[in-house]
């Protein structure tokens, strides 16, 4: 590491190094300084003569540079809280983007102005302070709803079709940094929101915490995170990677590889890294280290693709200048500027949290069977009890469709297990209910028919409509049905409407022999 203060961030990189030494007085002494700032640090060389700019903001506009800014004090105040997690707000969380009409809520913050006043997600804010905001980026949103504490705004937000008015007094809004809970089967899901100047240390304290609550398997959530300390996120690859290389820059005359310290603890157990198209800069950093070194499987989207660094300038006049200063990669060198870090696996985020539950079920009574699966080239055993869960079918669905996987069964009591052959992993049934005895299809089924089968065991009196079980194949969602038995037949009756789409009708004949129907509903 150098002496210099780097940090990342997705709307606004904050770095700090003191100028050398006064400037010569100038007609705008504050200009002359930004100007002499962009050729000697700027990433790539510039001549600012031949730009013929007159002013910060002009010359700060030709670089082309996004994230290159001039800040005011006020400005970099509210930056700092936002990067710490306190600022003065409303307390709502936005995407990184605005529809045509105005911004959607993402979230809000418990106890913030705006759970108090009943704003949720999928609110959709069209006016500030009676202005549209349609069009606007996320900067210029945020500014508009930042401002002191006990100050009001007044918003104008759609729900639905229903529009309303709202004024909200701004507060101190604490967003916690690194938050973790326990989950069942010894996972630990640690949420970073942030890459805060201390926020490693928040990491040590959630790590130390939940191995003394007995976690020895991790959920880490990057997504929504929109960066922070650079300095924060190498120390935070430590506790997984120990001291190899955790990211490379590039900067105007050399590159660099950055190496944590020597971490004070390291954890070798499975991972589980969840990203999505918000996990911006430093959450880039910390996921492409993890999936370079093989120490985790990434779920969820393509990362936001911000890839460089901005170091932050104090002005004599009180403001700052943000520029930047270097580009970053992965520790193999691979680009993140206007890339993003791939996962391993794409996801649906609404069934990222359930589809790394299931990774990492590892049942250990296997009182219902469990899959095998090798992915990224690291062991996973599935709870497949779990898996057939409605609240859990479409997260294994989605595991099943984009895993790279050894389809390896093991039964209940079995000390081996057996793969599946290429025709029952397509066929799909047999990944929920390995095993299973196929007794044909019917097609174009409606509600109004009954469905007949023949078994050839005879019924007996442990056979009644709790043997049976009728699936959505897609979403997994049960519906009850009654059951006639006589002999060797049995009539089954849906008791509810079906939807288009594949049903599975599974019979368990209490001799752990299970039987599999297939029925088609038509458009």
């Amino acid at each position: 590491m150098t002496n210099k203060l780097r940090i990342v961030l997705l709307i606004a990189l904050l770095g700090l190094l003191l100028l050398p030494g006064p400037l010569l007085a100038a007609s705008d002494p504050v200009f002359d300084e930004v100007k002499a700032l962009v050729e000697a640090f700027y990433v790539d060389p510039v001549d600012v003569k031949q730009l013929n700019v007159h002013s910060s903001q002009e010359l700060l506009a030709k670089l082309g540079d996004e994230y290159s800014l001039y800040m005011t004090a006020a400005e970099f105040e509210e930056f700092i809280g936002v990067l710490e997690g306190e600022y003065a707000g409303i307390g709502v969380y936005l995407p990184n983007q605005t529809l045509e009409r105005g911004i959607e809520i993402i979230g809000v913050i418990e106890g913030s102005p705006a759970q108090k006043a009943g704003l949720k997600a999928g609110d959709v804010i069209v006016k500030i302070n009676r202005k549209n905001i349609a069009g606007m980026d996320l900067d210029t949103v945020c500014g508009m709803l930042l401002g002191p504490a006990g100050s009001r705004v007044q918003l104008e937000v759609e729900t639905g079709a229903v529009s309303r008015d709202i004024e909200l007094t701004r507060q101190i809004i604490n967003i916690p940094v690194v938050d973790s809970t326990m989950l069942e089967f010894n996972i630990a899901w640690i949420d970073i929101a942030s890459f805060s100047e201390d926020s490693h240390q928040e990491l040590l304290q959630a790590i130390l915490s939940s191995r003394q609550a007995g976690a020895d398997k991790w959920i880490i959530d990057l997504r929504g995170n929109p960066g922070g300390y650079i300095n924060a996120a190498i120390e935070m690859a430590g506790y997984f990677i120990g001291s190899g290389a955790v990211t490379v820059l590039e900067e105007r005359d050399y590159i660099t590889r950055y190496h944590p310290n020597q971490p004070e603890i390291l954890v070798n157990d499975p991972i589980i890294l969840l990203i999505d198209e918000n996990s911006a800069s430093a959450s880039e950093i910390l996921a492409a280290a993890l999936k370079d070194h093989r120490q985790a499987v990434l779920l969820g989207e393509t990362t936001y693709g911000k890839g460089t660094v901005q170091e932050l300038y104090p002005l004599s006049n009180g403001d700052w200048l943000k520029l930047t200063t270097a580009r970053f990669y992965s520790p193999l060198g691979i680009a993140i500027n206007g890339v993003g870090v791939d996962p391993d696996f794409w996801l649906e985020d609404s069934h990222m949290i359930k589809a790394a539950e299931l990774l990492l079920s590892d049942p250990s009574d296997g009182s219902a069977g469990s899959y095998e699966l090798l992915a990224n080239g690291q062991r996973f055993v599935v709870d497949l009890a779990r898996a057939r869960n409605t609240e859990y079918w479409q997260a294994w669905g989605d595991i099943t469709d984009e895993l790279q996987y050894l389809p390896a069964y093991k039964g209940a009591g079995e000390d081996k297990y057996s793969l599946l052959t290429p025709a029952q992993v397509r066929e799909r049934a047999s990944l929920y209910y390995p095993g299973v005895g196929e007794l044909g299809s019917i097609n174009n089924f409606s509600d109004s028919r009954e469905i007949v089968l023949y078994v050839s065991r005879a019924s007996d009196s442990s056979w009644s409509s709790d043997r049976f079980q009728l699936r959505h194949a897609l979403s997994g969602e049960e519906m009850e049905v009654a059951a006639v038995i006589a002999g060797n037949f049995i009539k089954i009756r849906p008791q509810g409407e079906l939807i288009p789409g594949e049903y599975w009708l599974v019979f368990d004949d209490g001799q752990q022999q299970e039987y599999l129907v297939r029925i088609g509903i038509g458009q």
